[in-house]
Parts: structure tokens; C-alpha cells; sequence
């Protein structure tokens, strides 16, 4: 027999138990975040148990520490972060409960060239070409919705969503991951430091609402073709036919059908 605690009301676990906000999980737990079927915990007979991520796409902190796709093994007092929930693991319903983790403190994304720092003090930074990221980045390799910073379980962790990819450090960001102090993150030619240390002096931090023109981000999209030759390669920009274009093809189709038919 073991228990999982949220907010103070353990429940006792099955065999295995799954934990979600979505109707598929065994424990529905709402409004803390959590995907429709997050993570499980699976219980052995001597009353220790795993927890196990219900994909890599499904941050799971355990004791402060993401989660491997596989699982991890948990003991009594361990506490298990999921979206902004805190779970305590106990063997026994009479176990000491531990002291859940205080709130995370402010935490910035320093970008040294230009002498910024963005505070992450929402549930979810977005950064990309788009105006209404919180981060925008006016670079032609940058997806319009590029990356997402989000608060999980107590920790950030970085979403790459844009097709141009995202690295921290020199590994690409191909699965959530949690950040680290000192963290670089790569976002096209941009770069930022995840810190949760005093911001450096002389840097600018940057109300998230303060955004430039939006003519870069909403800019007409241009497909590049390379066309081979036989000295050198030259590029051409194709662009499709604008309406009025379109509209001046079909009016001078139809007068001509109309003088045809005369």
C-alpha cells in the first residue's frame, strides 16, 4: 500500500495510477496544468514505487530532477512536480510529510551582445518572429513561433516549436528540457544565458510588453529557388501572383469570351 499527497489529502495508489487533468487518467486532478494523461506511478508489493512520464513530451520533476522517459525509481517523502503541482510519495499514510519546495525565484534570459534581460515571469515566454511572442527576435531564420520558455514543476523548461530548431548549448532541443543555471540558448543568430542570479550591471531588463514594429514579423514570406547554370548558381525570389494580378487575368478572360460570343 502506498499513498500520492496533493494539498494536503493523500489518496491511496493502485497497482499502477495514472495522474492527469484530462478524463483518460485515473486520478483527474484540474486546474494545476497537467496534460490529459501526464504521468503514472506504479506500486510494488513492499510499498516502493516509479514514476513514469506518460511521453518525452511530459515533464515530470522528482525531487528536483527531470524524470527520464523510462521512469524513476521513488520512496517514501519523495515529492513528484508536475505542472504547478507538488505530490508527496508516502509508504504509509502515517510517513512525515517533507517540506514541499519553495517558489521559485525570479529567473531572467540575458542576452549579453545587446545588453538585455527578459525576466521568465509568466507561465509561458514565447520568443520568434511573430509580435505577439514576448521575445521578438527580428531574424529572417527565426520561426514566427520559434520556442517557448515554461514554468513545470517548479523549474523552466524550453519547447522548441519553430522548424529552424533550437540548441542549448550545442545539443538540439528536440524533447522538453529543464534549464540549468548558466544554460545558453541558441534561437537563430541570437543567444541568451538562463540565469536565476542578480541580473549583471549595465543590462536593461526588459518589460515583456515592450514590442517593435510589427512590419518585420508580418512580413510577405519569400520562397528562395536556386537555379543551376553552367558557370556558377544564381538565386531567384518567386513570388506568387498578388489578387490584383488575378483579378485583372479574370476580367480580361471574360471580356474576351464576351467578344467571342458577339
Amino acid at each position: 500500500m502506498a499513498f500520492l499527497e496533493l494539498d494536503g489529502t493523500p489518496r491511496e495508489l493502485g497497482p499502477e495510477t495514472s495522474i492527469g487533468s484530462g478524463s483518460q487518467a485515473a486520478w483527474r486532478v484540474p486546474s494545476k496544468d497537467l496534460a490529459a494523461k501526464h504521468f503514472s506511478v506504479h506500486v510494488n508489493g513492499d510499498g516502493s514505487g516509479k514514476v513514469v512520464p506518460a511521453s518525452a513530451q511530459h515533464i515530470v520533476i522528482l525531487n528536483g530532477e527531470p524524470v527520464p522517459v523510462s521512469g524513476a525509481a521513488v520512496k517514501g517523502g519523495d515529492i513528484i512536480s508536475a505542472g504547478t503541482a507538488h505530490f508527496i510519495f508516502l509508504k504509509k499514510e502515517s510517513d512525515k510529510r517533507p517540506e514541499l519546495p519553495e517558489p521559485a525565484g525570479a529567473a531572467f534570459l540575458v542576452d549579453a551582445q545587446n545588453r538585455r534581460a527578459y525576466p521568465l515571469n509568466r507561465r509561458v515566454v514565447q520568443i520568434g518572429r511573430e509580435i505577439g511572442c514576448n521575445i521578438v527576435l527580428k531574424d529572417t531564420s527565426v520561426s514566427r513561433f520559434h520556442a517557448d520558455i515554461r514554468a513545470e514543476g517548479g523549474q523552466h523548461v524550453i519547447y522548441s516549436m519553430g522548424s529552424g530548431g533550437t540548441k542549448v548549448g550545442e545539443e538540439s532541443v528536440k524533447h522538453p528540457r529543464m534549464l540549468r543555471e548558466g544554460d545558453v540558448i541558441r534561437v537563430g543568430r541570437a543567444s541568451f544565458t538562463f540565469t536565476r542570479d542578480k541580473v549583471p550591471t549595465g543590462m536593461k531588463v526588459v518589460d515583456l510588453e515592450e514590442h517593435a514594429d510589427e512590419s518585420f514579423a508580418r512580413r510577405e514570406t519569400v520562397v528562395y529557388q536556386k537555379a543551376i547554370t553552367g558557370s556558377h548558381d544564381t538565386f531567384k525570389i518567386r513570388r506568387g501572383p498578388g489578387p490584383m494580378v488575378v483579378g485583372a487575368v479574370v476580367v480580361i478572360l471574360g471580356v474576351v469570351a464576351w467578344l467571342a460570343a458577339r
